[in-house]
């Protein structure tokens, strides 16, 4: 492994670990009261504004695109960022932070019987054990062999399985963005769209009105700023060092951390078979990742689209 390897492991180990400990922070900011979509509307509202700043300062032409895309900027960001936003938080809201995150890692199931059923990709026998220990350990990762830990998840974990839906959505549908335009671009435009979208249903002024304390403040600043711009920043340098595949990999290091952070700052406590299950996702993901590796060395497919 040379140098310029390297270092794009650690761009990538850096990026996820923000998005881990964000993902705490939101969880801490729901436990004193705040709704999520107000959350997420500021996210979506700061990361676009600062964006928009960055590139207006430094690289123009990335902010324009054709009148001819604008109904699949539109979907892209209405449909695919306004639910998986939503579902997102609304998970990490419901139940603990560790299992949240881990099931937004179903991605790789969700593209792989979608390439199976639409696509004609074959099923071999690694992915098939791949699908299945994936199951397995989402099973466990919610509690399935705690019944009355499962019936008391039961909107927080259908809640995280359609937020991977939606993951898949977006990350499908990006692809054929990526095809013309820059990753920047797509995030722009998407999280652009989502904010008008969310406006419809949460007014900022309600926000403003609601007199949240500076430390509130601080957080959102933090999360649109440590959760967005700069993890993608970290995670595109990184992608342009080793191939798409091996950053998707090294990206599930988030759960690890999310569930650290969790336990440290939030006092959350996984079980023993929830670790295991975690486990076997991220074995599932890295086992997945690998065979599509082999059918496409490098794909925009496997690029990371979180937010």
């Amino acid at each position: 492994m040379n140098r310029n390897e390297i270092h794009g492991y650690l761009y990538i180990l850096i990026g996820s670990t923000l998005w881990g400990v964000s993902s705490v922070i939101a969880k801490a900011l729901f436990n004193v009261g705040l709704p999520p979509e107000e959350l997420i509307l500021v996210r979506l509202i700061f990361a676009t504004l600062i964006l928009l700043a960055i590139l207006l300062i430094y690289d123009r032409k990335r902010i324009f695109i054709s009148y001819k895309d604008l109904p699949y900027f539109f979907i892209l960001g209405g449909v695919g960022v306004t639910g998986m936003q939503f579902f997102y938080y609304y998970t990490i809201s419901k139940i603990h932070v560790g299992p949240a995150i881990l099931l937004q890692y179903l991605q790789p199931v969700w593209v792989s019987l979608f390439a199976f059923c639409f696509q004609k990709e074959p099923l071999s026998w690694v992915k098939l054990g791949a699908l299945l220990l994936a199951v397995a350990g989402c099973y466990l990762v919610v509690g399935g062999y705690q019944f009355d830990l499962l019936r008391l998840n039961q909107i927080g974990i259908a809640s995280g399985l359609i937020a991977s839906f939606f993951f898949t959505f977006y990350a499908l549908y990006g692809e054929k963005g990526l095809k013309t335009y820059d990753p920047w671009t797509l995030i722009l435009y998407g999280f652009g769209v989502s904010a008008l979208c969310y406006m419809i249903f949460t007014s900022p002024m309600k926000i403003l009105r609601d007199g949240h304390s500076l430390k509130v403040w601080i957080a959102f600043i933090y999360i649109a700023i440590f959760s967005t711009l700069i993890p993608f920043g970290f995670y595109f340098k990184g992608m342009e060092r080793i191939r798409a595949t091996r950053a998707s990999i090294t990206s599930t290091w988030e759960p690890v951390v999310a569930g650290g952070a969790a336990y440290l700052v939030l006092g959350e406590v996984l079980y023993p078979l929830q670790v295991l299950g975690g486990v076997g996702v991220i074995a599932a993901v890295i086992l997945l990742q690998l065979a599509r590796e082999k059918i496409a060395p490098s794909t925009p497919l496997e690029t990371r689209q979180k937010g």
